[in-house]
């Protein structure tokens, strides 16, 4: 009985340390999330700046965003509200990217759990460093550059440039 005590109490005390072996130690952690398409524009921006206060109260420290843009969901998403349920084709997402101990991440969750306005929510571990190429999310906007780049491509030869010597050049740089 007493051994079990023991091994109990050192798996205890083993959620509180971190990789590195410092206790209290902080994790970066980023939070995306969706929120219902029925918010005012004025509602839109207050909600992410509640949130990015939230885990400032919470012991956290902000180190990048992006405010909440209005995308199409894939599938219909349903969000249940006291008894009414709210069908959300479209729902306005964002980031937060924070760093905070792990024992105040449960804070945050029960908030974002008992927070009507917010449709769904993930909490996942990261790096700091900055993964986005440009830092804004590239939406529809994407496939729509594609194909106009793609168009674009001549079907004729330039003047000055002659087919066989293209043929040559090409010629050149396959190995068989």
């Amino acid at each position: 009985m007493l051994h079990r005590s023991r091994y109990y109490a050192s798996l205890c005390f083993m959620e509180n340390v971190d990789t590195r072996g410092e206790v209290g130690a902080t994790t970066v952690y980023e939070l995306s999330y969706l929120l219902l398409p029925a918010l005012a524009a004025e509602e839109i921006s207050a909600k992410g700046s509640s949130l990015k206060n939230l885990i400032s109260k919470t012991g956290g420290e902000l180190i990048s965003f992006e405010e909440p843009i209005l995308i199409d969901l894939a599938y219909p998403m349903v969000k249940v509200i006291q008894t009414i349920r709210h069908k959300a084709g479209s729902g306005y997402f964002g980031w937060i990217k924070f760093e905070m101990e792990k024992s105040n991440i449960a804070k945050i969750k029960k908030a974002l759990d008992n927070d009507f306005n917010v449709l769904r929510y993930l909490i996942i571990k990261t790096v700091r460093e900055n993964t986005l190429l440009l830092g804004k999310m590239k939406m529809q906007k994407e496939g729509r550059v594609r194909k106009e780049e793609s168009e674009e491509i001549p079907d004729e030869i330039p003047k000055g440039v002659i087919a066989e010597d293209i043929d040559k050049s090409i010629d050149d740089l396959v190995i068989v």
